[in-house]
């Protein structure tokens, strides 16, 4: 197993490259050798014609590391869907072997790597011929998880499900990562406790306007 995290979701947009952000900036300021790298990431913006990849740009702008950021992707996408169907419509197919070589070349330049997936651990990068989930490649990665999930109404639900989908994978979780929690906040304060409880897992909360983050 590589020394890192794999940083999943509860779903969309739940904060997953943010959390990642403060992730690699942390450990950065803390003086290690810390690297990012994303397997695929749909819903790129065009910037003088080239495709830009927005999550690796922000973690690049967050952390310090140094770009270009796409270096840190193994594949970009233009149109905002599911990866699967974004390699369906642009090309190319998404395989593992790329992913691996990929992977294997941000890894070699760091001693530590934030990886972040697409989506939760069931989002599919391919479903013809060999399929492919995202689970998959965070098994392949051979990096335990980080699980990101939002605070507030449902949060209980979304995160128990994706901590017992991964026991069911064998992926080996090391905290859930409760995004824009809010102190003193009710129901922030006993989602904490209660994903704590039905999960058994470390929770680490992080605030909106977070500078750093708690290590898992």
């Amino acid at each position: 197993m590589r020394e890192g995290v794999f940083v999943t979701g509860t779903g969309t947009d739940v904060g997953k490259t943010y959390v990642s952000a403060l992730l690699v900036k942390t450990l950065r300021e803390q003086g290690r050798s810390a690297g990012y790298f994303k397997p695929a990431l749909s819903g790129a913006r065009r910037r003088d014609g080239a495709l830009i990849p927005g999550d690796a740009e922000e973690v690049c702008r967050m952390s310090g590391l140094p770009g270009p950021p796409e270096q840190y992707v193994a594949y970009l996408y233009e149109q905002a869907v599911s990866p699967h169907l974004a390699a369906r419509l642009e090309g190319p197919p998404i395989t593992r072997e790329r992913i691996m070589e990929r992977f294997s070349q941000v890894a070699a330049r760091f001693d530590y790597l934030v990886a972040e997936g697409c989506g939760g651990l069931f989002c599919p990068l391919c479903t013809e011929g060999e399929q492919l989930l995202l689970g998959d490649v965070a098994a392949m990665l051979g990096l335990p998880l980080v699980i990101v999930s939002p605070s507030g109404l449902g949060a209980i639900n979304a995160a128990v499900l994706t901590a017992e989908y991964a026991a069911k994978l064998g992926l080996p979780v090391l905290a859930v990562v409760m995004n824009g929690f809010e102190a003193g906040n009710p129901l922030h304060e006993d989602n904490r406790v209660q994903i704590g409880r039905f999960t058994r897992l470390r929770t680490i909360c992080a605030a909106r306007d977070a500078r750093t983050i708690e290590l898992p």
